[in-house]
């Protein structure tokens, strides 16, 4: 018993320095996609100075609407499989994370699409409003390169957990995996009711 414990004392060690790590990079995030966030406010106000000039309103593809439904999903598929492996149920544990890598590619999918009629727009007013879109493809570009950060550590997840990594009692890779996602689906609404209310 007295060995078994002192076993697991570097894997607790190990999961404490990866749990610390985590939080420090999802923070550093979360700064980072604030201050975009702010630095898209303060520009599109000012696009619209001086307020008697008629501007272009920001109107948001529905390709955009329709990926944060898939986002949703795909955080809603990885939390199913934290639930299982803590059950040690590890057949529906691996279903739910290849469902959640078939839901995260199709976000990429979905997402490219509204980002295609951004960037065209963008350069199709010729007032302020340019600011707007331009700001607007910018940041959800780079909420969808840590999408594709996020697909790689689902496809990791994935093949760990075909080589028998994971049971009820180690598993914090899926449980950062599923936080990572979860992170993502917060930022990318703040930035849709950035967007709605700053229009």
């Amino acid at each position: 018993m007295l060995k078994e414990s002192l076993h697991l004392v570097p894997a607790r060690r190990d999961h404490y320095q990866a749990k610390m790590l985590f939080v420090v990079f999802i923070a550093s995030l979360g700064m980072f996609f604030s201050a975009a966030l702010s630095a898209y406010v303060i520009i599109r106000r000012q696009s619209f100075e001086p307020l008697s000039v008629s501007y272009l309103e920001l109107r948001l593809p529905v390709s955009l609407w329709l990926s944060t439904l898939v986002l949703l999903a795909t955080s809603f598929f990885l939390e199913r499989a934290c639930w299982f492996v803590r059950r040690q149920l590890l057949e529906p544990f691996q279903k739910n994370l290849i469902y959640a890598a078939i839901m995260s590619v199709l976000f990429v999918l979905i997402q490219s699409v509204g980002l295609e009629e951004l960037y065209r727009i963008h350069f199709a007013v010729n007032d302020g409003s340019h600011k707007a879109y331009g700001m607007s493809f910018t940041l959800a570009f780079v909420h969808i390169l840590h999408v594709l950060g996020g697909v790689g550590y689902i496809g990791y997840v994935i093949v760990q957990s075909y080589r028998g990594r994971y049971d009820h009692e180690r598993f914090w890779a899926v449980k950062h995996c599923a936080g990572y996602w979860h992170f993502l689906d917060v930022v990318w609404i703040a930035m849709l009711v950035t967007f709605i209310v700053v229009r």
